[in-house]
């Protein structure tokens, strides 16, 4: 594996505020499916002789506070993605649509294990150059780092 170079660059971070940068973007996908699956509040009531620990009188309470965690993960991410974009002098340029697109570009690349440029770029068409690319892409991971910092 490639070293990362201490603090160097436009948007510095260490290797250590970089990898938990990447490692928690990588989380995004788990918590969206998390937060579609997490409905069910009922569960069955057991009846047994043994007693039992850390019972929870509001099941329903715990869900509500578990789905705001994970949805304030997700939208940090995705507000993290945005600014990177907009903040960005080429991100200005674009019209919506196209920036729109870069964002969703921006977000597969930082939340998919694997996803490259060359992925993206196969994939389809690429409103913009691999610098512009991996300059927002940086800036998305100096962002995401300051936010949860």
């Amino acid at each position: 594996m490639r070293q990362r170079a201490e603090k160097k660059g436009k948007y510095k971070l260490t290797k250590h505020e970089f990898y938990t940068a990447m490692h928690f973007a990588l989380q995004y996908k788990d918590w969206q499916r998390e937060l579609r699956t997490m409905s069910d509040t009922s569960k069955a009531i057991t009846y047994s002789d043994m007693p039992k620990g850390n019972i929870n009188p509001d099941p329903t309470g715990d869900l509500v506070e578990k789905r705001e965690r994970l949805k304030d993960k997700v939208l940090l991410v995705e507000r993290s993605a945005r600014t990177a974009v907009y903040g960005d002098i080429m991100g200005r340029m674009c019209v919506p649509e196209v920036r729109d697109k870069i964002v969703l570009m921006l977000l597969r690349g930082v939340t998919e294990e694997g996803v490259t440029y060359d992925t993206l770029r196969v994939s389809g068409d690429i409103p913009c150059c691999r610098n512009v690319y991996n300059r927002m892409k940086r800036r998305f991971y100096f962002i995401l780092n300051t936010e949860f910092s």
